[in-house]
């Protein structure tokens, strides 16, 4: 399954080389058999992002001062989700100042601390800051937010990046002997290929 994770387009001739199957049948039938029993639920694209305008990636993390006031914030967002959909597609674009911010993930989570968590494109950094400290606070006075700008990712879904691995290789073999501040400072202004 995770060969199929990583290049869900590989032919079923090479899938079976891969898993030491006896033809490609064998592994349309594998296949099939994880489709019948909801192992593989559907299949879909991965979209070049920056390529279409959504260069910048953001998380933003949302707390409320208790659980009473998340969950109002809660159903809020549930009852604003929903009417959405009545409106429009199934999917969240938010016009911003200079273009939009597409949502990707809103998690729910609970453990050690209850929080919301929001996984977005937007297509500048600014847009991201836009909607975090303005559109959400706005629509959701009782929350307290945190934005984090993705920059690059060493493992990316499930699988590891190999070329922002060499690249961070190399940038940190460059620069040694520079300070963190300058490091890090240096990270924030690197570019990465997806």
């Amino acid at each position: 399954m995770l060969t199929l994770l990583e290049n869900s387009k590989i032919t079923n001739t090479q899938l079976a080389k891969l898993l030491e199957f006896k033809d490609g049948n064998s592994a349309a039938y594998h296949i099939r058999g994880m489709q019948k029993e909801g192992i593989i639920d559907r299949y879909t694209i991965v979209p070049n992002w920056k390529r279409i305008g959504l260069a910048t990636e953001f998380i933003i993390l949302a707390e409320a001062d208790n659980d009473e006031q998340l969950l109002e914030i809660e159903k809020k967002h549930v009852i604003m989700a929903d009417e959405y959909t009545k409106q429009n597609e199934n999917f969240v674009v938010t016009p911003t100042i200079s273009d939009c911010v597409i949502l990707q993930n809103v998690y729910h989570c609970f453990g050690d601390k209850t929080m919301g968590i929001i996984i977005g494109r937007a297509t500048s950094d600014q847009d991201a800051d836009v909607y975090c400290k303005n559109y959400l606070v706005i629509r959701y006075p009782n929350i307290k937010v945190s934005l984090l700008i993705n920059k690059y990712k060493t493992i990316s879904d499930f699988f590891i990046d190999n070329k922002a691995i060499d690249t961070l290789k190399n940038y940190f073999h460059l620069n040694e002997n520079e300070q963190s501040g300058d490091v890090l400072q240096g990270l924030h202004d690197m570019h990465f290929e997806e």
